[in-house]
């Protein structure tokens, strides 16, 4: 080799090179000396000559081997024999190197991917590139690549890979790929074995064709594209044909398999063999029939029996009372004492079992009208007062004082639901107190839900045993029937009673009394005023008993109506707060600092409100992970507030609320001494609403701050016809699911502006929606709310323009 083409260390003074004519007319690049690159590359990089002579070595290679100690710069001078001395003591096997080393050196030939394993573990793969000047061997240039992590990645894929299939093998899981079809790319044993196929009859195959009988592979087909256009993971049984033709039921689970950009190509499927439970579960169901139907004869035979006893017991007592009235000795008026009792011991026992055959049979309505609760609870303290007669046993009744209107619902149901628990607290207190308890739970849109208690001082329930008293013809202690008397039956009406109308009930001790039951249900809320109701104390403003400190609040709303009634109240309750209007700026604040309170709207845009209750709930280190968190929504329906309560929500104010419904939440959440206020104050402004609109709503709503009203009323003018023009665009596209979230998102609207039937009408287009039912009906339906809209705008404008001048003529 010329002095000229030798490689050895360049000078830095200069990398230009004179062009030749077979680098000439091409980029500079092509004009700079191998050296640069050899110098440069990220691999190691050994140079010997025509005649096998080592002369020279990259910095990476001489670190690989410590080789800079011992020679200047990368100049090196070693035979082709002592460079294979020298290297040998790195090697786990040297003499293997040799072999190849001399194998190269007599080839001649460029050979790649050659792993040279180090006695430290790590691993190296050599390429070798015989250079040729014409004909003429001019040298070799030698690569060295540290390939250690790479197969130590590779290794440990594997050993994972085999973890999981020993895992799958043992828990009897088969598992196999497709591709997008369905069609078979890979199997493992365990699927093999399950089949009864190998796996070169498998491969290539459709999985479907191949396993799902011919009646449900249409079935089988949907689910794949369901997976695939969903991209979302399936849990399913289903049965299997087996290559002997034998049918099992398997549990399959299924996936997509992606690849780098997220795009599905394949799917991969677990199945485990479930035959012998799905034998059994049949086997309970055919069981579970039996027992039913055993069930429903002997509660047909009680009935049948009960009613045959109760015509001639009807003639007994009606004897007994008659006889009680003649003249009579007393011998003979203990003995009509005895009878009365009796028969009245035995007519308790046949109502028990009809009302409880009535109701296990699914005979028993729900007759909803309206009532006072007022009047019903006072009435039958009154009536239990008056059975005690002279025990020492004091009747009292603590009834909230927010329940000031007519309710709707099944007051007589309520009312043996009751008369069922007194009964019983009045058989077991001999004396001290039996107490009636009723309490505001939870305010949702029109429906109240009360909690109603009955509590006693008597003979108590072990604590083992509380859950007992609800069993058909149970009671908690086997000598209480003795003792006491009773069917065992009053406690499973009441439970039964109570959770066919959607409510629960539950008994515990407490500190004051011995047995406690307590139950809520739902009434819907006429707003209609007591008869004789007392008008509220105007000096004694609600608001001046309220102190919430320094508390603050964070509002997460995009609803410009929402947002100006939120901040008005807030501001008249004199607390601080913060506003955000989406979802990542809600996220910066509850990040930054601390907040009291969360008053979050569930649909708000970039991040919905379940999502945001999620990422504030993950961490506890978050400033705010404690916080209460208050969704306001348009539609608490029950899976709503179930999936909040599970997130991690605390609780939920349906839209639209009144001033004493946010009030109520914030002392409860913000008011350490939750000081009892007093809801709903008259409207004190002087100001009429149009007769044409909900009047005692927007009274409510409004209270004496006409104010309020004005600017809420400005923004609905402003905005609401352009957000109906939304709706019908959107509707004209067919766009379900974005005119769901429109529907939503302004619903409460109409209700500001005393429009609360166009609401109802906007719900009942959401349900229609969220339900994806009856689609063709909705273009209609919005038509129709439409024209109401726009035949009642003047009429809002007209108000609006009143409700103006009546406050500039205040000023």
């Amino acid at each position: 080799m010329t002095p000229k083409g030798r490689i050895g260390r360049t000078k830095k003074s200069t990398l230009k090179s004179p062009a030749t004519p077979l680098t000439e007319g091409l980029p500079h690049i092509f004009a700079l000396p191998i050296a640069v690159y050899l110098q440069n590359t990220n691999a190691g990089v050994l140079v010997s000559d025509e005649r096998h002579r080592f002369i020279w070595g990259n910095d990476v290679f001489m670190g690989y081997f410590n080789a800079g100690r011992a020679y200047k710069g990368n100049m090196i001078d070693k035979t082709f024999r002592s460079m294979i001395e020298y290297c040998a003591p790195y090697l786990q096997d040297p003499v293997s190197f040799e072999l190849k080393m001399k194998e190269l050196r007599k080839r001649k030939k460029p050979f790649f991917g050659w792993e040279l394993i180090f006695k430290t573990g790590e691993i190296r793969e050599i390429s070798y590139i015989p250079v040729f000047d014409g004909a003429h061997f001019a040298g070799s240039i030698w690569q060295i690549i540290d390939v250690t992590r790479h197969r130590l990645w590779q290794e440990e894929l594997r050993r994972t890979d085999e973890k999981y299939r020993v895992i799958l093998d043992n828990l009897n899981a088969a598992l196999c790929e497709t591709d997008l079809e369905g069609n078979i790319v890979k199997v493992y044993d365990s699927f093999c074995r399950l089949s009864g196929y190998t796996e070169e009859e498998l491969l290539g195959r459709n999985i479907t064709d191949v396993f799902v009988p011919e009646e449900n592979r249409e079935y089988a087909r949907n689910l794949r594209r369901y997976r695939v256009e969903k991209k979302v993971a399936l849990l399913y049984d289903m049965e299997i044909v087996l290559k002997d033709g034998t049918r099992k039921w398997v549990l399959a689970s299924s996936g997509n398999i992606y690849d780098r950009d997220g795009i599905p190509v394949g799917g991969v499927g677990i199945h485990m063999d479930i035959t012998p439970q799905k034998a059994l579960q049949k086997e309970l169901e055919t069981a579970k029939q039996a027992a039913e139907e055993a069930q429903r004869t002997q509660k047909e035979f009680l009935a049948n029996m009960s009613h045959e006893i109760r015509t001639p017991l009807n003639a007994i007592i009606g004897m007994a009372h008659l006889l009680d009235e003649t003249a009579l000795s007393a011998e003979q008026k203990e003995y009509i004492k005895i009878l009365k009792h009796s028969s009245g011991i035995l007519h308790g026992l046949i109502t028990d079992i009809l009302d409880i055959s009535k109701i296990e049979a699914g005979k028993q309505e729900i007759n909803a009208r309206e009532f006072d609760l007022r009047e019903l609870i006072q009435r039958m303290k009154h009536t239990f007062q008056l059975k005690l007669g002279q025990r020492p046993v004091k009747v009292t009744l603590e009834l909230d004082k927010r329940i000031d209107t007519l309710l709707v619902g099944d007051d007589m149901i309520l009312n043996q639901i009751l008369m069922n628990l007194l009964g019983n607290a009045e058989k077991f207190t001999k004396e001290g107190e039996i107490a009636i308890r009723v309490y505001l739970d939870n305010i949702q849109g029109n429906t109240l839900w009360l909690k109603f208690q009955v509590c006693d001082t008597g003979i108590g329930i072990e604590k083992d045993k509380l859950e007992l008293v609800f069993q058909n013809y149970k009671q908690a202690e086997k000598d209480i029937r003795e003792r006491y008397g009773g069917t065992g039956l009053g406690l499973a009406i009441a439970k039964q009673l109570v959770e066919l109308q959607g409510g629960q009930i539950s008994v515990e001790e407490g500190p004051e009394f011995r047995t406690c039951f307590s139950f809520n249900l739902p009434f819907i809320d006429t707003r209609k005023p007591l008869a004789g109701a007392v008008e509220a104390d105007l000096e004694n403003n609600k608001y001046s008993r309220i102190d919430f400190g320094q508390s603050r609040v964070l509002v997460v709303e995009d609803n410009p109506m929402n947002l100006k009634y939120i901040i008005s109240l807030l501001e008249k309750y004199k607390i601080d707060y913060q506003l955000a209007t989406n979802g990542p700026d809600a996220l910066y604040f509850l990040e930054s600092r601390q907040y009291d309170l969360v008053l979050m709207d569930i649909r708000i845009p970039g991040m919905d409100g379940f999502e945001l209750a999620r990422k504030i709930r993950e961490d506890e280190s978050r400033p705010n992970v404690a916080t209460p968190v208050i969704a306001t929504t348009a539609a608490a329906m029950p899976s709503t507030i179930t999936l909040a309560r599970t997130i991690g929500i605390t609780d939920i104010l349906t839209k639209p609320y009144t001033p004493d419904q946010l009030l109520q939440v914030l002392n409860k959440y913000l008011n350490e001494d939750e000081t009892e206020i007093i809801m709903e104050v008259q409207n004190i402004s002087g100001y009429e609403f149009h007769p044409g609109l909900d009047v005692r709503y927007l009274n409510t709503l409004y209270e004496s701050n006409i104010g309020y009203a004005i600017d809420l009323f400005e923004i609905f003018v402003m905005t609401i016809q352009e957000e109906m023009g939304k709706l019908e665009t959107v509707a004209r596209e067919n766009d379900w699911e974005k005119l769901k979230f429109q529907v939503h998102k302004i619903k409460p609207n109409f209700s500001m502006v005393g429009l609360t039937w166009i609401t109802a009408r906007m719900e009942q287009l959401e349900a229609h929606l969220r339900k994806a039912e009856e689609l063709d009906m909705i273009p209609g339906m919005l038509q129709e709310i439409s024209t109401e809209v726009n035949k009642l705008f003047p009429t809002i404008e007209s108000e609006l323009q009143k409700m103006q001048a009546f406050a500039k003529g205040k000023e």
